[in-house]
């Protein structure tokens, strides 16, 4: 695969996916004027392009949205993933263009999205086995387009605030906080692409975002959590660690808890027609409640099998698997959980 990127971008080093030939441009049946030459059919100074090309039509298409994502992650030096999602629009069954959202979600903010604005297929071809797909953001269009969504978040921030500063339940300040701080990361990321777009590079820090950063952490000192259940000891600590994480402070059954994280933990014998191992089906659940409420806000739960020569072995391997999920997962769960209540 060839991809361009034109003045008004970073220079950065690109993983070509695939590869082409130098004869392959020599040739008659080579690219397309638009993809070798770009400007001389769109003026740069008014478009942002990328080119790329492939197999088929949509595998053009998906690496030139994708790599037109991966410029924006790049420059902005944080660290994302990528989820490419696509429609095709089908023309008497031959695929006759595609629309795409690239989404960019920072992997240490659950819902902080960010789509790739107002990006379209300006141009695709076929020549001989090969596609070729030019993609382009219209640069005035799509910085009014930013600028709309950052306006939009800005009022959002600005009505989560004064719900936290209003309400009389630490549940309900620390989720209108957490929201408020997504937002004020995103819009972050907002004006770092909206530059970028306008031929700049990312260089903006909120100076909003430290500050919702500290209200949240004192929000989540606020909120106490108290974890119990029948569950090994060992994995209710690792529950206890999780949390402690996340900013929450642990207390013992006769502490002022605001949260009660109740863990329950079973195992079943599975598989018992192999002689071979022994086979253990493990489930668990992690219930939280507000505990001023007496209301359940989310339970996560989580089921594997495990296997080993011995049962002390599965049953060894099986709590120790149930510590992992709970660090990796159940992390991310309580993000989503306090994302997910609504404040109002």
């Amino acid at each position: 695969m060839t991809v361009r990127l034109f003045r008004g971008l970073p220079l950065i080093t690109l993983l070509l996916l695939g590869g082409c030939s130098g004869g392959d441009v020599a040739q008659k049946s080579g690219p397309p004027n638009w993809f070798t030459n770009p400007d001389q059919t769109y003026n740069e100074e008014r478009y942002l392009l990328v080119s790329a090309e492939g197999p088929s039509t949509q595998t053009a298409q998906n690496r030139a949205f994708g790599n037109l994502a991966r410029t924006f992650a790049a420059d902005i030096r944080a660290s994302r993933r990528l989820l490419d999602k696509y429609q095709e629009v089908k023309k008497d069954r031959e695929i006759a263009g595609s629309r795409q959202e690239t989404v960019m979600i920072t992997q240490s903010d659950v819902r902080s999205d960010q789509t790739l604005l107002n990006a379209r297929v300006l141009e695709q071809a076929k020549i001989g086995s090969k596609y070729y797909v030019l993609v382009g953001m219209e640069r005035r269009e799509t910085r009014r387009i930013y600028a709309q969504r950052i306006e939009r978040n800005q009022k959002k921030i600005a009505d989560y605030r004064t719900i936290a500063e209003n309400a009389g339940k630490p549940v309900t300040r620390l989720a209108a906080l957490r929201k408020a701080l997504v937002l004020a990361k995103a819009n972050e990321q907002l004006r770092n692409q909206r530059a970028i777009v306008a031929g700049g590079s990312a260089s903006v820090v909120s100076s909003l975002r430290p500050k919702l950063a500290k209200a949240v952490r004192e929000a989540q000192a606020d909120c106490p959590v108290v974890v119990q259940g029948d569950a090994p000891s060992s994995i209710r600590t690792q529950v206890g660690a999780a949390l402690e994480a996340q900013g929450f402070r642990t207390v013992d059954r006769s502490g002022p808890a605001i949260l009660n994280a109740t863990v329950r933990y079973e195992e079943h014998p599975t598989l018992s027609s192999r002689t071979d191992a022994h086979f253990l089906r493990w489930t668990l659940a992690i219930e939280l409640t507000d505990i001023a409420r007496g209301q359940t806000l989310e339970t996560f739960t989580a089921e594997q099998r495990t296997g080993a020569s011995s049962e002390t072995g599965a049953k060894r391997r099986a709590r120790r698997r149930a510590r992992t999920t709970v660090e990796d997962d159940f992390s991310i769960f309580l993000e989503q959980t306090f994302l997910r209540i609504n404040p109002s």
